[in-house]
C-alpha cells in the first residue's frame, strides 16, 4: 500500500514538473531607440534602425508651436516615451498613440530604472516625481542643472552644472563633484551594470566634441570618439552605446559642427570600435534614448 501511494505521488510530481517545464518564459520586450530631429518631432525604431516611425505630430520651424516635442525619454519596459512639449512634459503610450501631460514647466524628463520616477530640469535645478506627475520636488537646487540621469540602482541621480559633473542622491541630499576640470562634460550616462560613466567633453582640443568613457567611481579616462559626437546611452545590456554624431550632407563625419552638418544617430561597442549609422542620410536625428528587453 505504502509503495502504491509513493508510485502515485512520483507520478503527481512528474506531471507537475512537466507542466511547468512546458510553460513557456514570457517574451522580453523588444529593445526600442526613441530620438527627435530637432524640428521638434519625435520617432522610434528598432534597435538596427528598421522600423523607423513618427509618434508625434509634424510641426513647423517655430519651436513655439505648442507641439514641438524633444527632450525623450523611454520607459524601462520601452512601452512609453517621457518628452517636452511646449511647457509640458507629457508621457506617450506608443501603443496606443495617447498622450498626456503630466507636468507643467519642466523639460529633459528621465525615468530611474525600476520605473517608478522621472527626474527632470525645472525651477533653476534638478527636480525628481512620481510617473504620474504627483510628488515633484527639487533635489538639486542649482540654476544651470540640466541633463539628469539615474544610476542603474535608481538610488543616484548624475547631472550637469558649469560643465561639472554633479551626483545627488534620488531623495535628495547633498550633492558631490565627480568630475570637474578645464573642460565643458555633459550628457552622463552609466553602464547597466554601474561600473562605467559615458559622457561629452570637449577635451579633445578641436573646439568640438567627443564621447569619453570612466569608472563611475573615478579614474582614467578613455575616449571612444575622435569626431564630433555626443549624447551616449548604453543599450539596456551594455552591448553597445548610442550616441548622435555630426556628418557632412555626404555622410562624412565632421570634428566641429561649424562646418556645416546635420545629426544621424550612430552606434559602437563600449570601446568605441565597429561604429555604425542607424537613421536615414535623409532624416536629422540627435538625442538618442533605448529601452526595453525586459
Amino acid at each position: 500500500m505504502h509503495r502504491i501511494r509513493l508510485i502515485f505521488a512520483l507520478v503527481a510530481l512528474t506531471l507537475l514538473a512537466t507542466g511547468c517545464a512546458d510553460e513557456p518564459a514570457p517574451e522580453p520586450t523588444p529593445v526600442v531607440v526613441a530620438f527627435d530631429d530637432g524640428w521638434g518631432q519625435l520617432f522610434v525604431m528598432n534597435l538596427d534602425g528598421s522600423g523607423l516611425r513618427q509618434v508625434t505630430p509634424t510641426v513647423g520651424e517655430d519651436s513655439r508651436d505648442p507641439n514641438y516635442a524633444n527632450g525623450a525619454a523611454l520607459s524601462p519596459d520601452g512601452e512609453h516615451l517621457a518628452y517636452a512639449r511646449g511647457r509640458f512634459i507629457e508621457i506617450l503610450d506608443l501603443e496606443s498613440g495617447e498622450s498626456k501631460s503630466v507636468f507643467e514647466g519642466g523639460y529633459q524628463p528621465a525615468f530611474s530604472p525600476d520605473g517608478s520616477k522621472i527626474a527632470f530640469t525645472a525651477n533653476g535645478g534638478i527636480n525628481i516625481m512620481n510617473v504620474d506627475g504627483s510628488d515633484a520636488h527639487v533635489i538639486a537646487q542649482e540654476e544651470s542643472a540640466f541633463g539628469a540621469t539615474f544610476s542603474p540602482d535608481s538610488s543616484r541621480v548624475v547631472y550637469v552644472t558649469g560643465g561639472y559633473l554633479n551626483e545627488v542622491p534620488a531623495d535628495g541630499g547633498e550633492s558631490t563633484v565627480l568630475l570637474r576640470d578645464q573642460f565643458w562634460n555633459s550628457d552622463p550616462a552609466f553602464s547597466p551594470d554601474g561600473s562605467t560613466l559615458v559622457f561629452s567633453s570637449n577635451r579633445g582640443g578641436n573646439n568640438g566634441s567627443e564621447i569619453y568613457a570612466m569608472p563611475s567611481a573615478g579614474g582614467e579616462i578613455t575616449p571612444l570618439t575622435d569626431t564630433y559626437s555626443v549624447h551616449p546611452k548604453f543599450t539596456p545590456d551594455g552591448s553597445r552605446i548610442l550616441y548622435d554624431r555630426a556628418v557632412t550632407q555626404t555622410g562624412e563625419l565632421v570634428t566641429d559642427v561649424a562646418t556645416g552638418s546635420q545629426a544621424e544617430i550612430a552606434s559602437m561597442n563600449p570601446d568605441g570600435s565597429d561604429q555604425k549609422r542607424l537613421t536615414p542620410r535623409s532624416l536629422s536625428g540627435q538625442m538618442p534614448t533605448v529601452s526595453g528587453g525586459r
